[in-house]
């Protein structure tokens, strides 16, 4: 992923990496095992209080996923899809354009 061998992955970088194909076969299976972890009574939808201590253990602050919730939560039931979860993160790396786009915006280099 480190294309200029800086020892820094960039957004830019992972998102050249990644493609459709990368997450599909790396990424998905990874990030869906996370949301499963976070899915306590295994239904296969978060509820606000799931998904944000899923989004706070990735290093967001309640706020952005409180944000992002209600982004992703587009039927108004109160609960994420996991599907919808994924879509959201896929579209975001490959594309940029996502319902969680405005509110992590490209993710800085340490």
């Amino acid at each position: 992923m480190d294309g200029d061998y800086d020892g820094w992955v960039t957004f830019e970088e992972y998102r050249t990496w990644v493609g459709h194909d990368a997450f599909e076969w790396s990424c998905r299976p990874a990030l869906g095992s996370l949301f499963d972890l976070a899915d306590l009574d295994g239904d296969g939808r978060l509820t606000r209080e799931e998904f944000t201590r899923l989004r706070v253990a990735s290093r967001n602050t309640a706020s952005d996923a409180d944000r992002a919730f209600d982004d992703l939560d587009t039927d108004h039931d109160g609960l994420v899809e996991r599907d919808d979860y994924l879509a959201g993160i896929h579209d975001y790396v490959t594309t940029g354009a996502s319902p969680m786009g405005a509110v992590y915006g490209s993710p800085a280099r340490p």
